[in-house]
């Protein structure tokens, strides 16, 4: 009389039990019990907290709301910036995930020790780089790396995106911003952290016009270490706006910005009531009689709309107009 095995007797109580049901191997039953542990993300590592990287989420927001409005006038398109996903990575899994080519940028945050990154689509690249030569946003069917004439247009176009993203820090800190270095292949970015440091990685979606793309922010955990309690403790309202006011550096950011922006002027001098044949005739040195007299103002219109009201003159030989007035919507003269 031979003696049952305990894998025998397992497999005689399972059929008792279930019926018809098979008894699993070994080999199974212990794979179940095996869990998966990322040694990467273990305890001794620093971490971002959940606090710490919502209040990464608003600050973020807050950039896509003010870089949706500067790429805008800047690209003279529409422009709009979605946040797609906030998490955190390793360094080393953010540069494997960039496809090659990809543009990157290396930027300082004085007076935070380190660097950050920014990671652009190369389409997306070609479309931003074709718009500000005045094309429609087209990229070529294949990709290729940057001549020194669009590396050079993309370093403007990083610097103008950073320093909205330098306003939406404000809240929080003032930063100082400069672009240390751009590449297009990811290999030959300075290591600026060990590959196994964690890093915040904030995925953008980028849409401009037709064309849309992403756009990643790489912050490292040693970068923000030391406002790690700011990040915390930090609570987004509008007093928080209120009570930090304008900096030197806002309004002057804000004064460019507005003398960059493209207004047209047009002045009406006059009118007259001719009949068609005499607009035919009409020759140089002709004189036209317009209804307005030399001592009345004229009109002026900036994009379309009645503002100013003007006189006539010479400035260094050259003809010219001097601002008299302003006209309030209701077209009631304001200021004199």
């Amino acid at each position: 009389m031979s003696t049952l095995s305990q894998e025998e007797i397992d497999a005689l109580i399972s059929q008792l039990s279930g019926g018809n049901a098979v008894a699993e191997p070994k080999e199974v039953i212990e794979s179940k019990r095996v869990k998966t542990f990322d040694f990467r993300f273990n305890k001794r590592l620093d971490k971002f907290s959940n606090n710490q990287l919502q209040t990464l989420r608003t600050l973020h927001e807050n950039f896509t709301r003010l870089l949706n409005n500067s790429l805008s006038v800047y690209l003279r398109t529409r422009v709009e910036a979605s946040i797609v996903s906030i998490e955190q990575i390793s360094y080393g899994d953010f540069i494997a995930s960039i496809g090659i080519p990809s543009i990157l940028s290396i930027f300082s945050m004085d007076p935070l020790p380190g660097s950050g990154i920014v990671q652009v689509d190369l389409n997306l690249v070609f479309s931003i780089i074709d718009r500000l030569l005045g094309g429609p946003g087209w990229f070529p069917a294949k990709l290729r790396d940057l001549t020194d004439i669009e590396r050079t247009l993309m370093q403007r176009f990083m610097a103008r995106m950073l320093n909205s993203y330098r306003e939406s820090w404000n809240y929080l800190l003032t930063l100082s911003l400069k672009i240390e270095a751009l590449d297009s292949n990811p290999q030959f970015i300075p290591r600026i952290i060990p590959l196994d440091q964690i890093i915040s990685y904030i995925s953008m979606e980028l849409k401009i016009g037709e064309m849309s793309g992403v756009m990643n922010f790489c912050l490292p955990y040693l970068v923000l270490q030391s406002i790690g309690q700011q990040l915390t403790d930090f609570q987004w309202s509008p007093t928080v706006v209120a009570g930090r006011g304008m900096t030197e550096e806002d309004v002057m950011q804000l004064t460019r910005n507005i003398e960059r922006a493209p207004a047209e002027i047009d002045v009406e001098l006059g009118r007259a009531t001719v009949s068609l044949r005499d607009l035919a005739s009409l020759a140089v040195g002709d004189v036209l009689v317009l209804d307005n007299g030399p001592e009345q103002p004229l009109l002026g219109r900036i994009n379309g709309r009645e503002k100013l009201t003007l006189f006539p003159g010479v400035h260094r030989d050259r003809l010219a107009m001097r601002v008299a007035g302003t006209l309030d919507e209701h077209g009631e003269e304001t200021v004199q």
